[in-house]
């Protein structure tokens, strides 16, 4: 779990240093804004429901809309994401491993799940 941690903290250090944000600004917008969006895209098209996908981004572009510091918004939900994946301690799970699990596997059985359900959907229609 330590080197798939690793790979992803310096995947996303990398992307801070190309894009100049820093490093809780790239892991906000990964994690609460991209992640959901491919979620929402793929339900969108499950559900034929355009207006999901679209709602989505007119939410998110609302929202970003009054966040008036972005980078001090994302250190404090950061270190929020932080502390519930500190939480995890309680079911015998650090740090490390809670991120892995919440912010790695659990994105990609999700994902993997989504893409399932829309091949079976094509499939299904041809």
């Amino acid at each position: 779990m330590n080197e798939t941690f690793q790979v992803v903290y310096k995947f996303l250090k990398w992307i801070s240093k190309f894009s100049g944000l820093t490093y809780h600004e790239v892991n906000i917008i990964i994690y609460f804004i991209v992640i959901p969006a491919v979620f929402m895209f793929l339900i969108s098209k499950i559900l034929k429901r355009k207006t999901l996908f679209i709602g989505y981004l007119i939410l998110v572009f609302l929202i970003t809309i009054f966040i008036q510091d972005f980078e001090q918004f994302s250190t404090k939900l950061f270190n929020k994401s932080v502390d519930f994946l500190n939480w995890f301690e309680l079911i015998g799970l650090n740090y490390i491993q809670a991120s892995v699990v919440i912010c790695v596997i659990v994105p990609i059985l999700i994902l993997l799940f989504l893409f399932f359900l829309n091949k079976k959907k094509w499939v299904n229609k041809n």
